[in-house]
């Protein structure tokens, strides 16, 4: 059976029609299937609309709810920075370093491509991709590497979100380690 309307799927559901993860696909389905026509028809979206359609990809992530209500929060905030630097009044700088901590496989990675997207739709930044990088990638070999190799990382991310992952292994090796010459450099040229 098709279904052409979210309330089609949530009666298929309730009747027991349809599993409620089939339903998700097909509500998925609509709202794609919506878009791609708005788009073919020259329809052009709002900025909230386009960050509320990044927003609905959070959404659409099982659990996370604190997670999903602190973005919405980090959106208001910049939302509000904006309207004030427009009526020139005093504004809070936008500083929106983060730290996402949880066990393997929690959605990290996948959060910060989504506030990625959601950063470049309210010209936050640039490009708004994500750049995932490791000790490995930062850290050099012998003196001088180091820095040059964060350096190349940091252009990278450049416009976009530079993701450390594991970041705490930086901070380890004790003073001859190279992993505080990166985190020196990172907060240099941030």
């Amino acid at each position: 059976m098709t279904y052409q309307w979210p309330e089609d799927i949530v009666s298929a559901v309730s009747t027991g029609k349809i599993s409620p993860l089939d339903a998700f696909k097909k509500l998925r389905e609509l709202d794609h299937a919506a878009i791609a026509c708005a788009q073919s028809n020259g329809l052009q979206f709002s900025l909230e609309q386009r960050v509320e359609n990044t927003l609905r990809e959070l959404d659409n992530l099982i659990g996370l709810n604190e997670v999903k209500k602190l973005v919405r929060e980090i959106y208001a905030f910049i939302e509000i920075q904006k309207r004030r630097e427009k009526e020139h009044l005093n504004t809070e700088p936008m500083v929106l370093h983060m730290i996402f901590k949880g066990n393997p496989g929690t959605g990290k990675t996948t959060v910060a491509r989504i506030m990625g997207k959601v950063f470049r739709e309210m010209g936050v930044l640039s490009r708004g991709h994500l750049i995932e990088v490791e000790r490995a990638d930062l850290v050099g070999e012998y003196i001088g590497h180091t820095a040059q190799k964060t350096r190349e990382q940091l252009k990278k991310a450049y416009g976009g979100i530079l993701f450390i992952d594991e970041a705490y292994s930086l901070a380890r090796g004790g003073e001859k380690d190279f992993g505080k010459e990166a985190i020196d450099c990172m907060v240099i040229l941030s």
